[in-house]
């Protein structure tokens, strides 16, 4: 007799009938934490009174940029924009010395349709605003290198603020522990040379995943980089649930009420497992925007994993694979999972910049991310959102077209009694293993 197990996919529940001799030791969930009931006033009591410095006062006159994360990250900003807009004006600031600049990275330009849908229609009317580019030189201004070596050019429109707000949201981070804060200047409003040398900070032979840590050095080097305009900056992130609701409003100095929400979203995100599975299980709600986004999951609870052991995951990908870069072609992953164990896990860069000489910025870093992950662990994926040769064209992941597939293969690869973790949140969640 199978069991079954329910996992949140594509807005509705998926039942999935696991093996009888597998033993579920977990339901993996964040902790529970309803929405505020009023996002307006909870943004302006934690406006009011932030962490780590003076209230925003006499705004009259200045120059206040605002940076807002792109349409590919979940976070509501649509809901408290108005508000956030209100505030400023409250304190004096005019419409017209607003401005708002989109944190791309190196990711697609964002239309006009939607950053209306990112911040409302009406909550923007008015004010001037541009997407970052991070590989037009014209647009940069170089300010120096960091104590790490990352030579820092960013947005000249940094430089011309007054005032600088990061407006985003704290989640769990495969490289830097926790997203949110000055990440949204590096590697947001960076250079693509910027953003290629702060990423590597976090690739070494013996360390690749930082999820649910503090700080890293590619957390302590952005910060150094975007501390160099020497302007003021003041943070708003929110924190959310798993239904990407708002729970709570961290804001003030970026450094230290990033700190603070750190804090609170590892009392809700990180969650203790009993012992490392043979088996996880995961589904990438909340972060179903796309492949990019949805492989989170995955890297959030590899951890939770023996050697060897096999991830599940159920990807929702809502626009499909995205803006990632697909390779012209890929080893078959069985091969690539022989040569990387051969390889082991201090020659996996090397192997890299082998084969792909030519990898772009962010292809680099993801490529030795997976690389170490696929080193590890056996990925099976099913979406109905992805075609249905994304996993032959990335190498990294077995790609099934039903779940009788996927499980079928599941259960020649698994031990006969595997333990078996479910994530059915986990996008969001991340194991604090024993």
């Amino acid at each position: 007799m199978s069991q079954t197990i329910v996992v949140p996919f594509e807005g509705q529940s998926l039942g999935i009938d696991l093996p009888r001799h597998w033993k579920v030791d977990a339901h993996v969930k964040p902790s529970p934490l309803p929405g505020v009931k009023d996002v307006g006033a909870a943004l302006s009591e934690a406006i009011s009174h932030p962490i780590g410095c003076e209230p925003l006062r006499d705004l009259g006159g200045k120059r206040v940029l605002i940076v807002v994360d792109d349409i590919s990250r979940p976070t509501p900003t649509h809901l408290y924009f108005a508000y956030l807009v209100e505030h400023l004006i409250e304190r004096g600031a005019r419409r017209e010395d607003l401005r708002i600049l989109t944190a791309l990275g190196i990711h697609r330009a964002m239309t006009q349709d939607e950053l209306n849908r990112k911040l409302g229609a009406e909550a923007i009317a008015g004010i001037a605003w541009k997407n970052h580019d991070a590989r037009d030189p014209s647009k940069l201004v170089a300010l120096g290198q960091t104590r790490r070596g990352t030579e820092v050019s960013l947005n000249r429109d940094l430089t011309e603020a007054d005032l600088i707000l990061c407006v985003g949201a704290i989640e769990p981070h495969l490289l830097l522990g926790f997203g949110g804060g000055l990440k949204m200047i590096v590697p947001g409003l960076a250079a693509e040379r910027t953003i290629a040398q702060n990423h590597m900070q976090g690739v070494t032979p013996d360390r690749y995943n930082f999820v649910g840590q503090d700080v890293s050095d590619m957390r302590l080097d952005l910060e150094e980089a975007a501390l160099m305009t020497g302007k003021r900056y003041f943070l708003v992130n929110a924190i959310l649930n798993d239904g990407l609701e708002v729970c709570r409003f961290v804001c003030g100095d970026p450094i230290e009420a990033h700190r603070a929400g750190i804090e609170a979203v590892k009392r809700m995100n990180g969650q203790p497992v009993p012992r490392r599975a043979d088996v996880a299980i995961v589904a990438s709600s909340p972060m179903n925007a796309d492949l990019r986004q949805g492989m989170k999951c995955i890297g959030n609870v590899e951890q939770s994993l023996v050697d060897n052991g096999l991830v599940l995951a159920f990807l929702d990908c809502e626009n499909g694979i995205g803006d990632l870069v697909v390779p012209p072609k890929a080893l078959p992953v069985r091969v690539l999972r022989k040569v990387l164990r051969v390889l082991g896990r201090k020659r996996v860069l090397w192997f890299i910049d082998k084969v792909k000489r030519d990898a772009g910025v962010e292809e680099r870093f993801l490529a030795h991310f997976s690389m170490q992950v696929v080193r590890k662990n056996q990925i099976f994926v099913y979406s109905r959102k992805l075609p249905a040769d994304t996993g032959k064209r990335f190498g990294i992941f077995r790609q099934f077209t039903s779940v009788d597939e996927m499980m079928t293969a599941a259960r020649r690869y698994a031990p006969r009694h595997a333990r078996v973790l479910v994530y059915p949140h986990g996008g969001a969640t991340y194991p604090i293993v024993p």
